[in-house]
Order: C-alpha cells, then structure tokens, then sequence
C-alpha cells in the first residue's frame, strides 16, 4: 500500500501517527443510553482517574493547552457519585475532557468505540451548517428512503423534536464547552443535536426554497465509513478528485485515479468534506506532486514530561511526481486534520492554490488509542504540528489564497461556487482555455 512507500525512518515514526477528527460527514454519536456494562461506583472513579492522569502524562504541550487541568479535575469529580446512569457518567468525564478545548482529545463511550472499530457510524442522513446566520442543511445521504427523499440541500432548518433550533445549538454549546476552533464547536454542536441509536426517529421543521413549511420524520441508520478517492474530467477538461478521508488505503486509489487523470491541464483536489487520517497517507499523497523531498514540517512531543521534542517530517523524492501541472485544493470548516496538514503543506511550498474557507484548525496528532477497562477508548492528542514555515495550524486553520462562501441560494439550485472559481482561477493563472 501507499504507505509502504515511504523512506523507513517516516515510516518508522509516521505509520501509526492519525489526524483524523472524526468529523465525518453524516455521522452521529449514539445517545449511549443501552451501553454495557452498568459501572459501579468504584469502577466510575477508577476510569475518571484513569482519563485524568493519561491526559496529564501524555498530552503533547506541557503547558496543557492554556487549561488548568488539576483545576478540571477537581471541578468534576464530584460529579462522578451523584451520576445516576452510565450516560450521566460519561457526559460528565467528556465534558472534562472538553475542558482542553481540543477537537482531538476525546473519550469514546464503549458503543462509540466498538462503533469506530467496525467503521460504522450512525446518521439520521443530512449534514447541518451555520450558513448565512441560518442553520441550513448542507448535504444530504444519495439514498433517500422515506421522508429523507424529501430533504434538499439549502432547506432552512427551524425545529428538531419540535425544539427551535437556536435554543438547542445554544444549550448544546454551553454542554461541549469548548473546541480547537469556533469552527470546530460549531460542526460539533450539530452532530450533537443529531445524536441518536439506531433506528430511532427524529422529527425536523425545514423551510423549502420556495418558502413553504414541511416536517420530515427521518430514521436514523448505520452506514459503513469508507475513504475514497473519487475522480472524474469537468465540462471544462479539467481534472476532479474528491477524497472522503486520509484513511488507508486512499493513497492508492488516489494515486491511480490521478494517473487517469494525467492528460487534464490542471487537477483540482476537494477537501471540503475531509476530516483527516493518517499522516503516511497524507505525504504519500502530497509527494506525488513534488519533484523531490521537500521538508513539510516538524512535529512536537512531550520529553521528559515537561519539556516538547522536535522532529522534521518530509514529503515527495526524486522521481516520485506523478503530476506536475497547475494544483487547486478545495476547502471548508469541514476540512480537518490530515486535509489541513496537506493543504497547508502544498500551499507553504508554492505547488498548490487553496480555494474556499478557512479550514476547522484543528491539526494535532494522536499515536495511541487508549482502551479502558469498561471498553471505553480516550484519544490523546500526543503530537503537535508546526509547518515548514513555522507557522501552527492548529485552532487557526488554513487561509484560501482564495475565499469563497457557500451560499444558501448556490445549495438550493446546486451550483458548485468552488468549483467555478477554481476553473477561473487556472484559467486566469495558466492561460488554460
């Protein structure tokens, strides 16, 4: 696979290293609430602890993010007996966990971890966006059973569960706390209120481009996660791929679809919808656009427990490039971890052009994944990043050399804004017709 073709010594320290934020683009947490085992109250405060002294022992900045964290755990302890249900618990120590303010540190109850294991997730079928002042739906799942055939991307949400929307993303914000980003609270706060186990209905009050109200019963259902490397030829001869994720073994897909794409004047990489992977993934697929090794930045971890330890990373080698001509990278909020890592990448080294919005700044890594014993799983953010340039992406994100918004009006009629001002902008930069 693709990351079988890196230097031994990227190999060696990358082949474990995942960006990956998990905002996937229709996926939901369950409500956790038929999670086994039921905890006894000796077994709650052993996995507090637990949580609590893995963060402090293995997050990447010795300064802890800015956070109080011996504060944090105070602050929540007490909270542990008086939890009634094991849903009780777990809020509890996610939303301690929240207090590092960082979209990659996260607990994962026992479902949603055995949820990630088999690369499942559950969605009610639509992805919500803050557009415009507006919470609108952004996408929508290509299947469409029931009322879910009925919902269009532009449509403004007004209810879910007959609750106005405002109130819930407002109550939702106040329970996660804080995130890497504005961004990143926002994509969050949505997923939230989506949440549910499968098979169970939620109700949403939608107002159509026409202005017309509906209601839509949709069911929540499990899908499979894939990453894929989608590619095909524009209307206008140039190059398309889109890529889901940086999951192996998207390299090679990716690799091949550009090669089938090889003849186009320029290729333009959507991102837009990409919540990152693995970091072997990400070189591998930004060398294919290098002439030789370029270094792509340095990563920080802890050493000796309060001091950060820095280390190069590169990507591409001589005879490595696949494509030389003109690069357009995508981007959105959505654009997280691994996208960030290789947009900002492409773009510090003059190879890409990054068109769209700021991305989530949410770019951290995570070596390990932490099993607890009640089958619970905690992410750590143990790696750091800072790019060639030195600048770190992190709660800042990536700048579009061009921005460009989605509208609610583009949604509605489905015309791709990103798209066309990609096309414009080779065409104006590299005289292509």
């Amino acid at each position: 696979m693709g990351a079988k073709r890196l230097n031994s010594s990227i190999r060696y320290s990358f082949s474990t290293i995942l960006l990956v934020l998990s905002i996937f683009l229709f996926s939901v947490p369950q409500s956790f609430a038929n999670d086994e085992p039921q905890l006894s109250e000796q077994d709650k405060l052993e996995i507090f602890e637990k949580v609590w002294t893995l963060v402090n022992e293995r997050y990447y900045d010795p300064k802890m993010n800015g956070t109080d964290w011996a504060s944090s755990r105070q602050k929540y302890l007490p909270g542990i007996s008086a939890a009634q249900t094991d849903l009780e618990f777990y809020d509890i120590v996610k939303k301690m966990v929240g207090e590092m303010n960082d979209a990659h540190t996260r607990l994962l109850t026992p479902r949603e971890a055995r949820e990630r294991k088999s690369k499942q997730a559950t969605t009610a079928g639509i992805l919500l966006s803050s557009l415009e002042g507006k919470t609108v739906v952004e996408k929508v799942l290509p299947q469409t059973p029931g009322d879910l055939g009925r919902v269009r991307p532009g449509m403004i949400v007004r209810t879910i569960d007959g609750v106005r929307i405002e109130k819930l993303l407002d109550d939702v914000k106040q329970e996660l706390g804080g995130s890497s980003s504005e961004r990143s609270l926002e994509i969050m706060s949505y997923r939230r209120i989506l949440r549910g186990e499968p098979g169970t209905e939620v109700s949403i009050g939608l107002t159509d481009k026409n202005g017309e109200d509906l209601e839509v019963i949709l069911i929540r259902q499990v899908v499979p996660e894939k990453s894929e490397a989608f590619g095909r030829i524009l209307p206008s001869g140039l190059g398309y791929i889109n890529v889901t994720s940086f999951k192996s073994p998207v390299a090679d897909k990716f690799e091949r679809t550009l090669i089938e794409l090889a003849d186009t004047p320029a290729i333009i990489v959507d991102l837009r919808y990409n919540g990152g992977g693995s970091i072997s993934e990400v070189l591998e697929m930004a060398g294919v656009f290098l002439d030789r090794k370029y270094n792509f930045g340095q990563f920080m971890t802890r050493k000796d427990g309060t001091k950060q330890s820095l280390k190069k990373f590169f990507a591409g080698k001589k005879g490595g490039q696949i494509y030389s001509k003109p690069l357009i990278i995508l981007t959105s909020k959505y654009s997280a971890s691994g996208s960030e890592l290789f947009a900002s990448g492409l773009q510090e080294l003059g190879r890409a052009k990054v068109i769209g919005t700021q991305t989530c700044g949410c770019l951290l890594g995570i070596s390990r994944r932490h099993s607890l014993k009640d089958g619970s799983e905690l992410h750590i953010s143990d790696i750091g990043f800072i790019s060639a340039k030195g600048t770190i992406y992190e709660k800042i994100g990536v700048t579009p050399d061009l921005n460009v918004e989605t509208k609610i009006g583009d949604l509605q009629i489905g015309y791709d804004r990103g798209i066309v001002e990609a096309e414009n902008m080779i065409q104006t930069t590299a005289g292509i017709d």
